[in-house]
């Protein structure tokens, strides 16, 4: 039995296919079972769990060989304490996952953002999920940190097809490791299957290549018949006051203004040189093309 938390999240989605189209016996979990119908008619099991309640996520666990963990939800705009509800979530699965009897390997979702000591924000969790996970005993512990979710770029295809231009904090021309969430479920349901052996603890996951944001307009322009699109940076003052008129809270508008922040200045970067075991095969074309269709 391999369990799949956050079974309807983009990447805990893409675990959770991948491990039934090879026929692998799954159990989803998430904050309602009415979400998890498409899988149940699949042929798994589903479950309803509190991810920030020990005796809801033991129970959720239970008999579980091999299990797929992350922090959800991942970000809650109106939160006022994100980090004291990470905390909580993370205390949560440390204590629920403890000395689970059969429970022998586990896989989690934790990002780029890890390689950062000072990550703030959205991301403040990550490394403290890997070391709460790192404490239990008898399990091997395999922590994926893939990159740039290429999905960060899906508002751009609406204000891109409305108005020609997509605006934001990261510089046009940085770099990006970008990565589809479905290779890194692919990647995830291989590893928790056996079908594949990490060759270290901590794995970095890119795409075929880093992308920046001006190629990502002009390739979402080229899409969406917006030729002319073009990447416009702003300020830090200018997204926060963004995510406020969006009716993100003050603590949440501030800690992902300040996680972008760390992308932009290069203080959340890749520290693994991209090869054969971390690298995956969608091109942000090929994500872009499926997206769109």
């Amino acid at each position: 039995m391999i369990v799949v938390s956050s079974a309807t999240s983009h990447t805990g989605s893409a675990v959770a296919d991948a491990l039934l189209a090879a026929g692998q016996e799954v159990r989803v979990l998430g904050r309602s079972r009415d979400r998890l119908r498409a899988f149940a008619d699949r042929g798994a099991e589903t479950a309803e769990v509190r991810t920030d309640d020990e005796a809801s996520i033991r129970d959720a666990f239970a008999g579980a060989d091999a299990a797929f963990v992350m922090i959800a939800p991942g970000l809650v705009p109106t939160s006022t304490d994100f980090p004291g509800f990470q905390q909580r979530v993370i205390t949560a699965h440390r204590q629920g996952l403890a000395g689970l009897e059969g429970l022998t390997r586990i896989v989690s979702l934790s990002g780029w953002a890890a390689n950062h000591p000072g990550a703030r924000g959205p991301v403040w969790g990550l490394r403290p999920l890997e070391e709460a996970l790192d404490t239990l005993t008898g399990v091997e512990t395999i922590h994926l940190r893939p990159g740039w979710f290429m999905e960060n770029a899906l508002p751009m295809i609406e204000e891109v097809r409305e108005t020609g231009t997509a605006r934001g904090l990261i510089p046009a021309d940085l770099p990006l490791p970008a990565i589809a969430t479905a290779d890194i479920g692919a990647v995830a349901a291989d590893l928790l299957s056996g079908r594949r052996n990490a060759p270290r603890r901590v794995l970095e996951l890119h795409g075929p290549r880093d992308v920046t944001l001006d190629e990502i307009v002009a390739a979402i322009g080229k899409a969406v018949g917006r030729p002319d699109a073009r990447y416009e940076r702003i300020d830090a003052t200018a997204m926060r006051d963004g995510l406020l008129a969006a009716g993100f809270s003050e603590h949440i508008a501030d800690g992902t203004t300040a996680m972008t922040s760390d992308v932009a200045d290069r203080r959340i970067a890749m520290v693994q040189p991209r090869d054969a075991e971390t690298t995956t095969p969608t091109t942000f074309e090929d994500f872009l093309a499926r997206v769109i269709a």
